[in-house]
């Protein structure tokens, strides 16, 4: 038996294989099959379109889908909200409009004894129980305003039966007249133009005077008997003369009165208006007529 044995050298490790691949290698993977599937399904949608305008639309919907699901529930939020506040202030509407309804209800009580008395002494005077104008309703096709003159378009014109100077109305009270007259489209002289002038009458003083436009939205009073007797907050209606307005129509309030000049803020609003009213005067005869077949005559 050898008293010496050699060692032989231990020859170098094999790696054995990791039975647990790494978290890199899996990923690899799946990138590889979504490029190759990307790959698949854009050459579908390239060179099929009707395939791809089927995956677009079923896209946009399912987007949609998805976005309606996650947003109804702010809406109905947003109403809950809106219907928790109109309920807060509801018994506050209610007391409001409780009070408005009992003014109104004292107002009527007053105005039928005038009611009474006014169509007593129509009767007694023999006035026709109707009005002497016809109107035309018409819209509006232009602003109000162009920088330099104060006037709109309506469209209506001779077709329609309109003539110059015929009064222009809103619900709201004076608005203008006709200045020129065409076959279709006819242009209105608002109040505020400069060239406007207007016969009016304070209702609680009862001055007589002229509204004149000044080219500003604001017109003024000229020739007032004594313009210390008016003050601002009364109201201001046209007198009748002239034969283009009848009389009694709103025209406005004053609004200031500076070193006498007597500033007017019209009814109507200007510039937003979109309908509007042209006055047309009955033919001649047109009561006397009424009133005898009415009659039986």
């Amino acid at each position: 038996m050898p008293l010496f044995v050699r060692r032989q050298k231990p020859g170098p490790l094999k790696p054995k294989a990791n039975p647990y691949p790494s978290r890199f290698y899996r990923w690899r993977n799946s990138l590889c099959v979504t490029f190759v599937f990307i790959l698949i399904v854009g050459g579908g949608l390239r060179f099929y379109k009707p395939f791809a305008d089927t995956v677009e639309e079923g896209l946009f919907e399912g987007t949609a889908w998805i976005q309606g699901v996650f947003i109804r529930p702010f809406y109905e939020t947003r109403d809950v909200l809106k219907d928790t506040y109109v309920f807060m202030h509801l018994k506050e509407d209610h007391a409001q409009l409780k009070q408005e309804n009992e003014k109104l209800r004292l107002q009527v009580q007053a105005l039928l004894p005038l009611q009474a008395e006014n169509a007593a002494l129509k009767k007694n005077l023999k006035v026709a129980e109707f009005e002497t104008h016809g109107h035309l309703s018409t819209r509006v096709l232009a602003s109000p305003y162009d920088g330099i003159h104060h006037f709109f378009l309506i469209g209506a014109g001779r077709k329609d039966g309109l003539q110059k100077d015929q009064a222009v109305i809103a619900f709201e009270g004076v608005v203008g007249r006709l200045e020129k007259v065409g076959q279709h489209i006819s242009r209105v002289l608002l109040l505020t133009d400069s060239s406007s002038r207007i016969p009016v009458k304070t209702l609680d003083s009862d001055q007589k005077a002229i509204l004149a436009g000044e080219g500003t939205f604001f017109p003024t009073l000229v020739y007032v008997n004594d313009t210390h007797k008016v003050h601002v907050g009364e109201k201001v209606v046209t007198t009748g003369v002239g034969g283009i307005f009848p009389p009694g129509l709103p025209v406005g309030i004053v609004d200031e009165i500076v070193n006498g000049k007597i500033k007017i803020r019209p009814y109507v609003p200007l510039q937003s208006l979109e309908w509007a009213f042209v006055l047309r005067a009955l033919p001649e005869g047109f009561v006397d007529e009424f009133n005898r077949i009415v009659e039986g005559e």
